[in-house]
């Protein structure tokens, strides 16, 4: 499954930038690890506060890759709709066979909506992401300074799919089964020769510990194409996340039956 969509990322490159195609392409290849927490927490039945940090290795685990923090507030319009601004913090790191120069520290801020949808047992959500992105740069890599801000935006659209491995909701003690894939596309003057930016294909399972908490061990296809047009990061990644939800208040007198969804 994710071998397909690796090459179809590769293609799609080509049909958005075509002088891409007519370069001789490079592709190299790293093994990552990244371990992730996440929270989704609820404050009234409409407003809910995100969050996740991520340390993401290389090597799978002996290198320093990023560290990343994002934190967000959410508008639930209605029961298929969401939506959500924020902001967040990351620290990339020279790694795998293509380092960069110096450390990389990025600022973000972000919008975005999901439109959710059941089909069968199948969970289905759409999550439409626009981002405005703060690179810092440095006159001497050598030197742990920004001395300016490289400003650029991006758009992300991912697809994901959540199936219960047995009956139709997920209940604690039970498993589950996800697959999904997020394309980028870059805006702007910095965004270089390649406007479609990476691809993110994930397979994983997952389980839910109680009714708040969850576990996912996973992997991660995740394609770079580099700005420079002919280099190529392909970077097959182990993913290990667990995440915390709780629900909005129930109201006085509201029965006791349900599940918080996944």
């Amino acid at each position: 499954m994710l071998r397909p969509i690796g090459i179809l990322t590769l293609s799609l490159s080509s049909v958005v930038v075509p002088r891409v195609a007519r370069a001789q392409r490079e592709t190299h290849t790293n093994t990552n690890a990244w371990f992730v927490v996440s929270g989704d927490v609820a404050l009234t039945e409409r407003w809910g506060v995100l969050f996740d940090a991520s340390a993401r290795r290389s090597g799978p685990v002996a290198q320093a890759m990023a560290n990343f923090v994002r934190g967000g507030l959410a508008y639930e319009v209605s029961d298929a709709v969401r939506v959500a601004f924020g902001a967040n913090w990351s620290r990339s790191y020279p790694y795998g066979e293509l380092p960069s120069a110096y450390p990389v520290t990025e600022r973000r801020t972000w919008q975005q909506a999901v439109i959710s949808h059941d089909i069968g047992r199948l969970d289905v959500s759409h999550r439409y992401r626009l981002e405005q992105r703060w690179r810092g740069e440095r006159n001497d890599p050598a030197v742990d300074h920004i001395d300016s801000w490289e400003r650029s935006s991006r758009f992300r659209y991912q697809v994901k799919g959540t199936l219960p491995l047995r009956g139709d909701g997920i209940d604690p003690g039970e498993a589950y089964v996800s697959l999904s894939n997020e394309l980028f596309i870059g805006i702007g003057r910095y965004v270089g020769t390649n406007i479609f930016d990476q691809n993110r294909a994930t397979l994983a399972l997952g389980y839910r510990l109680t009714s708040a908490w969850r576990g996912e061990a996973g992997f991660l296809e995740h394609v770079i194409f580099k700005g420079n047009g002919t280099d190529v990061e392909r970077n097959h990644t182990f993913t290990f996340g667990l995440s915390y939800t709780r629900s909005a208040p129930r109201p006085a007198g509201a029965g006791s039956e349900g599940h918080s969804a996944p």
